[in-house]
């Protein structure tokens, strides 16, 4: 009897197999890079809202600062006043003075104290804006590296739905071919039963012609020539 054909195995088809595990692995890159560029992104957000916090703080400095000369100035006019209007009280005055001297002398050291946190700051400021220059140029040269993967990525993509397609039309292909073969295996077992049928139907007879033939010999108590029981078979 014919044996059935057997199912198609994935033995079939190795290349697809190991052109998912490329893509897989290639993938899972893109992924990591993503990745490491988001980390960047997210501490470099930080870095610039502290600082942008810190430059908030300085303006209200300056602020202050301001007040403070404006206020000094208000004393100076006030000061000239007495002066135009007050040469009688001498004495009175010049103390007036020496206390005014002595608030401009801690105004002069306050100033000279911002002026070196000015300058702090500026140099500070200068040196962030560098780094910030050079993250954003990295970054951006990361932004092109992941839009060349993600591109290469769709190509690949493409490669294998086509590949993919064409598996499947030969997938196709072979079930009518597995149904072909089942069809023929189906003619060749009924042939196989037609002729088992024939053979049965052609021997039995002989068979009992050869049985009557023996019966008659006993009976007639001589043996049958060869050539007559060949010619009668």
């Amino acid at each position: 009897t014919a044996t059935p054909p057997s199912w198609p195995t994935g033995t079939m088809f190795p290349f697809k197999v190991r052109k998912w595990m490329g893509l897989a692995c290639f993938r899972s890159l893109v992924v990591s890079s993503s990745s490491i560029r988001q980390k960047k992104l997210i501490h470099k957000l930080r870095e610039e809202k502290a600082f942008r916090e810190e430059m908030r703080h300085f303006r209200e400095k300056i602020e202050d600062f301001r007040k403070e000369m404006w206020d000094f100035r208000s004393k100076m006019r006030a000061f000239r006043g007495e002066i135009l209007g007050f040469w009688e009280e001498e004495r009175l005055f010049w103390e007036e003075e020496k206390t005014f001297w002595k608030e401009e002398k801690a105004f002069w050291e306050m100033e000279k104290s911002f002026r070196e946190e000015e300058k702090a700051f500026w140099k500070k400021y200068r040196i962030f804006w560098k780094k910030d220059r050079a993250f954003w140029k990295e970054d951006n040269t990361l932004w092109e590296r992941d839009r060349n993967v993600l591109q290469e990525d769709k190509v690949l993509w493409e490669e294998e739905k086509a590949l993919w397609v064409e598996e499947r039309a030969l997938l196709e292909e072979e079930k009518v071919l597995w149904e072909d073969k089942k069809s023929l295996w189906e003619e060749e077992n009924a042939l196989w039963e037609e002729e088992k049928a024939a053979w049965v139907e052609g021997v039995v007879p002989i068979v009992e012609q050869l049985v009557l033939e023996g019966g008659h010999r006993q009976v007639s108590g001589r043996p049958r020539s060869p050539a007559s029981s060949r010619g009668r078979a």
